[in-house]
């Protein structure tokens, strides 16, 4: 078996061990009270079903042989597609990160908003509106070029990219309904939702 299987597996691991912490820690905030509702609309679990099947998907059709490799150039791969997957992956996790710590006690893994919740404007907040997903869908797609198979990368980046979209859309809403023209103004102020100056 290639070593881009191994590369892959060898940055899942300490990648889903992150995300499996980020989620029981980060259910709710720290400053979240017991009135304070999910307006998560079961998104978290699709969101973790999905990630799981995908991956399931990708690693074992990969293992088996199934779908055409994206790079066939043994020089070109380990010189520039290694080297530019893990950036990606690295790149990703740094993002998702940072974003977190920004957000501070505001960040739940779940779609939750308090009386007292405060829009954070600042640092990845004042280039794009949701940088913590960037930072995911980035690392995805780190992953899933380093596997170096036009199968396992539609197979990940599809399913996965849209379940994000869909969370994000409902986070749009809700953030919408609890600060109003305040949200309207960040919006405006920061029209990204994911990529500075692009999207």
């Amino acid at each position: 078996m290639d070593c881009d299987y191994y590369l892959y597996v060898l940055c899942l691991i300490p990648c889903g061990c992150m995300e499996f912490y980020i989620s029981k820690t980060k259910y709710s905030s720290a400053s979240s009270s017991s009135k304070s509702v999910s307006k998560d609309r079961g998104t978290l679990f699709f969101i973790w079903l999905i990630i799981i099947c995908s991956i399931a998907f990708s690693s074992y059709y990969v293992r088996l042989g199934y779908g055409s490799k994206i790079i066939s150039n043994h020089l070109f791969k380990f010189y520039f597609w290694i080297p530019f997957s893990i950036s990606l992956y690295l790149m990703g996790v740094f993002i998702r990160k940072q974003s977190i710590e920004q957000l501070g006690k505001w960040f739940t893994t779940v779609v939750r908003i308090d009386e007292c919740h405060e829009l954070i404007d600042s640092g990845w907040y004042g280039r794009m509106r949701h940088p913590s997903y960037t930072g995911t869908l980035l690392y995805f797609l780190g992953l899933a070029l380093l596997l170096n198979n036009w199968l396992s990368l539609f197979g990940l980046i599809i399913p996965i990219y849209s379940v994000f979209f869909y969370r994000i859309h409902i986070e749009e809403q809700e953030l919408r309904k609890h600060f109003g023209i305040k949200y309207e103004e960040y919006r405006h102020k920061v029209p990204n939702i994911l990529i500075p100056k692009i999207f």
